[in-house]
């Protein structure tokens, strides 16, 4: 029930909460990267591929994926303790300096102010899903059927906290070349739609 009550806050108190630069929807397609970007760095992801439609935010890695053991002390999975919990996604960094980097604005912020969102993680050659409606998930993870290593999340923005203006693509992408990371070996594409 926290998270709920973190994510109504954030909710309650956008400018707050994505008040760093560019627009929400520019700090929100940024923040979806948190997980792919560090894995490109250390070399586990060889590919990033970044889609923006309409208020739809799509960050797929090929990267070893993301944990479903339990946060320590609950049963709530580490990926849907990430989705739903501000600040959770620094928490899991497995360096610090990502952490700082990165997480400005965390994977719950975004969740927070999105009408629906979806991650997928593969692990161990099965992948796993999770829906969310509101930032809340809406099941357990289950099974699903996809042939890709990696991480897919996708954000569907709700035009209430976001406002109308469009992404700029070219910014983020221009923001993610700045970071000092390590992205050589890394294919990274952005396209928008």
């Amino acid at each position: 029930m926290a998270d709920s009550v973190d994510l109504q806050t954030v909710r309650a108190r956008v400018g707050v909460h994505f008040d760093k630069s560019g627009s929400v929807r520019d700090q929100a397609l940024f923040a979806s990267m948190c997980l792919a970007l560090p894995y490109a760095h250390d070399g586990r992801a060889t590919k990033i591929e970044v889609a923006v439609k309409d208020d739809e935010i799509t960050v797929t890695d090929d990267g070893p994926g993301i944990s479903l053991g339990n946060v320590r002390g609950t049963d709530i999975p580490i990926a849907q303790h990430m989705m739903c919990a501000v600040g959770a996604c620094r928490d899991h960094k497995e360096h610090d300096g990502h952490a700082k980097l990165l997480c400005g604005i965390s994977l719950a912020e975004v969740n927070a102010i999105s009408s629906s969102a979806s991650f997928v993680t593969m692990i161990d050659g099965v992948a796993y899903a999770q829906k969310y409606a509101i930032g809340v998930p809406t099941a357990a993870f289950k099974k699903v059927d996809r042939s890709s290593p990696g991480t897919r999340v996708r954000f569907t923005l709700d035009k209430r906290w976001i406002g109308r203006e469009g992404f700029d693509i070219v910014s983020v992408e221009n923001q993610v070349r700045r970071l000092g990371l390590d992205l050589v070996n890394a294919d990274i594409t952005f396209t928008q739609s």
